[in-house]
């Protein structure tokens, strides 16, 4: 089948790692057998774009072009081109919850001509299940969800997401389809050795607590543990975690590694024992996945639809967000999965949510879409 992918968030070369989720289950498209073209509508963006642009991103044909609300004619001419890519597709395929805005006009238009086409969305982004997260502005415009009615078929990347989806959408529209989840590489096997070693992924934002990540680390040590934690990214708390890593004394057992490329996130993960962020909010929590399947066991807060597939047999998550409660749930995570193979704790999420897997999900989306349409 034709696919038109249309999506607000993608890879470019100005930013290749914005929202690589999306470019992941085009790539589970297309192992599918599918042909697939992009069209990636960047929202008031100032960066330089006269007209639209056409390229190959992974060898997928995507083209870019601005949709800015303040320019009514880039509107215009962002409907007219997906007006023109829907008449070439079988289906149309939105990703981020912006795009089924920006989809609506032209596939209205194009419905009550009578030339519609089945839609399919598919949804990552949290202020879908608690608007209040994002911001007070979004919360109180959250009754925008209801455009979700007009897909036939809305993916949610975990259950608790598609739930939240389903109170909006069509009857019956929605369902599970996760995110993609490659093991880069053989799994290395753990060592739990001395000292215990603890890697985060993630922002040094207030919503990934790194404070408390931090502040858990002076508990373990100052209960008799010989911990080591390597934060990997970066963000506007990095100053605040320096000061508290300096006030606490844990210069020689935190390292605050910054931003890195995927490969060499794969690296920290294998060098460790155990995944650990105390976070706030997450929906699939792509880089809990990825320690898991990297063979390392996760210890998190169970704020998010990611216990799915994080469980008693590779997780230990807490409700509290202490330095004594989560000390203890990396010593019991600890003891749990010494003995345990990488291999044991990385098989099942290789599996699961290969792209082959998650690709054969979308296909069921597209065939229950045509169903409805």
């Amino acid at each position: 089948m034709k696919i038109l992918v249309i999506a607000t968030w993608y890879p470019h070369d100005e930013n290749p790692a914005e929202a690589p989720f999306n470019a992941e289950h085009v790539e589970a498209i297309r192992g599918q057998g599918h042909q697939v073209r992009v069209i990636h509508v960047r929202l008031g963006t100032a960066l330089a774009m006269p007209g639209t642009a056409n390229g190959e991103w992974e060898g997928v044909p995507v083209r870019r072009v601005r949709s800015d609300p303040r320019h009514p004619a880039s509107v215009l001419a962002c409907e007219r081109l997906l007006a023109r890519e829907m008449a070439w597709a079988d289906v149309v395929h939105t990703m981020a919850f912006s795009a089924i805005l920006l989809a609506l006009p032209a596939w209205g238009a194009r419905t009550a001509a009578g030339r519609g086409r089945p839609w399919v969305h598919t949804e990552h982004w949290n202020g879908v299940v608690n608007p209040a997260s994002v911001s007070p502005l979004w919360d109180r415009l959250a009754g925008l969800r209801h455009v979700l009615r007009f897909p036939h078929v809305v993916t949610g990347v975990t259950g608790q997401l598609a739930a939240e989806m389903q109170r909006f959408a069509r009857p019956h529209a929605a369902r599970v389809v996760p995110c993609v989840v490659k093991g880069r590489g053989p799994v290395a096997a753990s060592v739990f050795g001395t000292p215990l070693r603890l890697v985060a992924v993630g922002g040094l934002i207030a919503r990934k607590r790194p404070l408390a990540a931090i502040e858990t680390v002076a508990w373990l040590r100052d209960h008799g543990t010989d911990v080591y934690l390597t934060w990997v990214g970066d963000g506007p708390q990095r100053a605040e975690c320096g000061a508290l890593v300096s006030k606490l004394n844990l210069a020689d057992r935190v390292v605050l590694a910054g931003s890195v490329r995927p490969a060499k996130v794969a690296e920290y993960l294998s060098a460790a024992d155990l995944f650990f962020l105390p976070t706030a909010q997450e929906n699939f929590f792509t880089s809990a996945a990825e320690a898991l399947a990297a063979g390392r066991p996760v210890v998190a807060t169970r704020v998010g639809g990611f216990s799915d597939y994080a469980d008693m047999s590779n997780s230990r998550l807490v409700e509290e967000v202490t330095p004594e409660v989560l000390g203890e749930a990396v010593l019991e995570a600890a003891d749990a999965f010494r003995n345990v193979p990488a291999d044991d704790i990385a098989a099942p999420i290789r599996s699961r949510f290969a792209p082959a897997a998650v690709g054969a999900l979308l296909d069921e989306a597209y065939a229950a879409a045509i169903a409805r349409a």
